[in-house]
């Protein structure tokens, strides 16, 4: 089946060498068809995560991440099918879809195995979408690898970042209490979301033993900053500590470093129903067009941004409306 729109090409964002947001460019290549059992997605909403950024950077990670030059950019992301392959049931031009493909999915069109993609239920806007693919599945992993539930009192540290507060919230929907580290300006945004913040930075540690006097029962870490080292001096097992961003801290203490990897498509669905029935919130920070990619990442890279940073495309007009 093919789209009812003719278009002529497809823009992909793409870097040619190492650097910073300045390499990232638009390339147009000819729009991609689907092999018989792929479907092609017209992508609406492309999320922006901070791996990105450290892929496109060159430097060191410890993920063992593939990198080869000239390079797409980019994993999340949330559009309409536009396209089947000959073989593919189940699935049709119109479904609203989303999921990750690395290095694919800040563009125009994108190629897919859809037992990849995950239905957008239909109260959930593109923009939301295209930002949950990396947090939603990390924010899940996380908490189950603690097994939260409402004996604990949970310390966040980021609890106001695209996975921190998604993990904030994960753990009040399973009646924990929860505290989250977070700067002042979001303090209010998590009162709101049922999330006790505290200011980081200097005295944290008192701030903590003020608030929770017998100690956390789990840190669940989505900044690193030491968040590992304070739990442990807090008293917390090392068992019940995980951190999907202090990759040194775990190679210190037998911590846990559950992350995305360990969730798929059913977590990703479930946590979509969770925001499409307001449930949970993912709240997006900024939302750029795709040739302002660059200005994008800076905002990503500057550190300070509430919930997700989304870049989209033509496509969007849905998104915008809905989203």
């Amino acid at each position: 089946m093919t789209p009812d729109v003719v278009e002529s090409s497809s823009r992909r964002v793409v870097f040619r060498r190492f650097g910073g947001p300045e390499v990232l460019e638009i390339e147009e290549r000819p729009i991609p068809r689907p092999a018989r059992d792929e479907v092609r997605v017209r992508v609406a909403a492309a999320g922006v995560n901070p791996v990105d950024w450290k892929l496109f950077s060159g430097q060191p990670m410890h993920d063992p991440y593939e990198r080869s030059l000239p390079s797409g950019n980019g994993y999340d992301f949330a559009g309409v099918i536009d396209e089947v392959g000959s073989e593919i049931e189940g699935w049709a031009v119109g479904d609203r879809v989303f999921g990750g493909l690395r290095y694919h999915a800040q563009a125009d069109h994108l190629v897919i195995d859809p037992t990849l993609l995950v239905r957008v239920p239909d109260a959930l806007s593109l923009v939301v979408a295209g930002a949950l693919n990396v947090v939603g599945r990390t924010a899940v992993a996380s908490v189950e690898s603690q097994r939260i539930g409402p004996e604990d009192v949970v310390l966040v540290s980021g609890a106001a970042g695209g996975v921190g507060i998604l993990t904030a919230q994960l753990c009040v929907t399973r009646g924990a209490r929860v505290v989250g580290t977070a700067s002042s300006r979001n303090h209010e945004l998590l009162r709101r979301l049922g999330i006790e913040p505290l200011a980081y930075g200097e005295g944290l540690a008192d701030a903590v033993r003020a608030a929770v006097p017998d100690g956390p029962t789990a840190v669940l870490d989505t900044v690193g900053h030491g968040t590992v080292d304070l739990a442990l001096d807090l008293g917390v097992p090392p068992e019940r500590v995980n951190t999907v961003a202090d990759y040194e801290a775990r190679q210190r203490h037998p911590v846990r470093g559950v992350g995305g990897a360990a969730a798929g498509t059913a977590e990703l669905a479930m946590i979509a129903a969770l925001l499409a029935e307001g449930t949970i919130e993912l709240p997006i920070d900024s939302v750029h067009p795709l040739d302002d990619v660059r200005d994008a990442y800076i905002r990503s890279i500057e550190g300070h941004a509430t919930g997700k940073i989304v870049v989209v495309t033509n496509a969007a007009d849905e998104a915008r409306s809905s989203g």
